[in-house]
């Protein structure tokens, strides 16, 4: 495996006049929240204790709001039949699942319309939209997506049906001519918080219907049980969790491990996490073990099998349909692997970008492919699947490529394409793949130098072993939940001795560990570093630096403290 160019860098530490500021708090906690909060101690209480009542804001400050609601309760008092029409991933399932519970309670007629990854892509498609029409539909609502759909909307409109969209992807130069475009990244909507995924769009829209019901339809409070979903989708999506983000995932999670969904119990069951009032998940649990699982659904079938699971109420439909996505997901794991590893044998390094494609590689796994490889080589990169009908894909990339700006440069040789700065999709006719490869690796050439090439680790602190006891662990918790905009804190721990070494896990992937330094001694684990660090299991006691998390690893009622190694190398003499 070719290995790309990483380096460290430290963050600041916290300046002397901050830290008079607080003096709460240990050294360690200080220079973490200087990191995350900048010179703005004031901050520190909304941080470590986020308010629902004071950091929900009012979702009729969103735009168009107001008509999405009106459009939606007129359904309601005409008894017409609503269309939900959602995405195919964990934020547009749970988006789904939350209007599916609204509407319901509201006693409007309503179904899902998840459409089919490979066949249909992203987003409301001509012949979805036909279909909905001779279904007598009267209404779509869509939920994490819809705000580049210009013609499809025109189209439905043009059947007899109407559309209220909801979306949080970034509009093209025109808004859709639909009743209502709920997505705070409008250039007009004056919404204080940009960054709400997909999901949390829906819940707004949610929480403005219930404000405006009559009275008796909903429970007071009832809005706080959406939050499983809301935290599900949000952290899946990655999207920053920070300000409205950070309270939502917060309480969120809370509710999460209440939850009275019977398919989130069987999928957590089914991934041996534990799931009470008193064992609530984290934020790593959902990014690394139930989202994938959902995610597999549309991945190697159809998101519908999701949705399904997320909103029955069979305990026995439940536990067969984790069942089923257990073994999807396993098969997700395999397939990439397999893709990764035959793309890497292709790679022209001389290339600022990866441009691939390949005639048997699932649609579905291709943004998973994508991500893998733009991490290991940190290259812009573009994977499509290629037939005699057309090429789709997925792009990731790096922060100096920005993936809507260079779809847009690029929009005569696409059918169809959208995203984020660093993430997207699009469709292509075979005939224009030669020109599109051309034009991207020039793009590439002109904006991209070498050091854009090699990534960057940003590490937080300097920890030596001394410092690494329960107490820190207590107070790192209080920064939960991490995610996009909160990592979980990295260390930097110099000169460790490997004490001891093994290699674990299904085909060897892992690196277990015994590291000291001075008279202290920690277990740690190295996931998928198995094969990168294999030598070490013959070294005597070699000094490392490494690159660490802390985590609380439990087994059998024991506790001990694990460091989750990241990065390492052997330490300069």
């Amino acid at each position: 495996m070719i290995k790309k160019y990483t380096t460290w860098k430290i963050a600041s530490p916290a300046p002397k006049e901050f830290k008079n500021k607080i003096k709460d708090y240990s050294n360690v906690i200080i220079d973490l929240l200087y990191s995350r909060l900048g010179n703005n101690p004031k901050d520190i209480k909304d941080f470590f204790q986020p308010d629902y009542e004071k950091g929900i804001y009012d979702p009729f400050i969103l735009k168009d709001m107001e008509k999405a609601v009106d459009r939606i309760l007129e359904a309601r008092k005409r008894k017409e039949k609503v269309i939900i029409f959602g995405d195919y991933d964990v934020d547009g399932i749970t988006s789904s699942a939350v209007m599916t519970d609204v509407l319901t309670r509201l006693k409007i007629e309503n179904s899902i319309y998840i459409p089919d990854r490979g066949k249909e892509g992203y987003g409301m498609n001509e012949k979805a939209v036909k279909y909905l029409a001779r279904k007598k539909t009267n209404l779509i609502v869509t939920v994490d997506c819809g705000v580049r759909d210009i013609k499809e909307i025109e189209l439905a409109k043009e059947l007899g049906m109407e559309v209220v969209v909801t979306d949080h992807h970034l509009p093209g130069k025109k808004i859709p001519k639909a009743v209502a475009v709920v997505n705070p990244h409008r250039k007009d909507d004056g919404y204080p918080w940009k960054d709400l995924a997909g999901v949390g769009v829906a819940f707004k829209l949610a929480c403005a219907l219930i404000q405006k019901s009559p009275k008796g339809v909903f429970k007071e409070g009832y809005e706080k049980w959406l939050l499983d979903l809301v935290a599900l989708g949000t952290v899946a999506d990655m999207v920053p969790l920070k300000k409205e983000n950070r309270v939502l995932v917060k309480y969120g999670l809370i509710v999460l491990g209440k939850t009275k969904r019977l398919g989130i119990k069987a999928l957590f069951k089914k991934s041996r996490l534990p799931l009470s009032a008193k064992e609530i998940p984290n934020t790593g649990q959902i990014s690394f073990q139930i989202a994938p699982r959902l995610n597999s659904a549309g991945r190697m079938d159809h998101a519908n099998t999701a949705f399904c699971l997320i909103t029955s109420q069979d305990e026995q439909e439940t536990e067969l349909i984790a069942d089923s996505l257990e073994l999807k997901n396993g098969r997700r794991q395999r397939v990439t692997e397999k893709i990764v590893k035959e793309i890497e044998k292709k790679i022209d390094l001389k290339q600022k970008v990866v441009f691939l494609g390949g005639e048997d590689w699932p649609i579905g796994i291709l943004g998973l492919v994508a991500g893998r490889v733009c991490d290991r080589f940190c290259r812009p990169t573009f994977i499509f699947n290629k037939d005699k009908d057309g090429c789709r894909g997925s792009i990731r990339s790096i922060p100096k490529f920005k993936v809507v700006k260079v779809l847009e440069e690029c929009k005569k040789f696409f059918s169809e394409y959208g995203g984020h700065d660093m993430a997207g999709g699009f469709v292509f006719p075979l005939k224009n793949l030669k020109s599109l490869k051309k034009k991207v690796e020039q793009i590439a050439q002109d904006l991209l130098q070498e050091k854009d090439l090699s990534s960057e680790t940003l590490i937080d602190r300097r920890l030596d072993f001394s410092e690494i006891d329960w107490k820190l662990i207590e107070d790192l918790s209080l920064m939960e939940p991490f995610g996009m905009g909160n990592s979980a804190p990295l260390f930097l721990a110099e000169k460790v001795v490997l004490d001891r070494c093994q290699i674990v896990g299904n085909g060897s992937k892992h690196l277990k560990m015994r590291l000291r330094q001075d008279n202290f001694f920690f277990e740690a684990i190295a996931f998928g570093k198995g094969e990168q660090f294999c030598h070490l299991v013959d070294c005597q006691n070699p000094l490392l630096d490494i690159v660490f998390e802390l985590s609380n690893d439990e087994w059998n009622g024991n506790k001990r403290i694990q460091l989750l190694i990241r990065e390492m190398r052997q330490s300069p003499k």
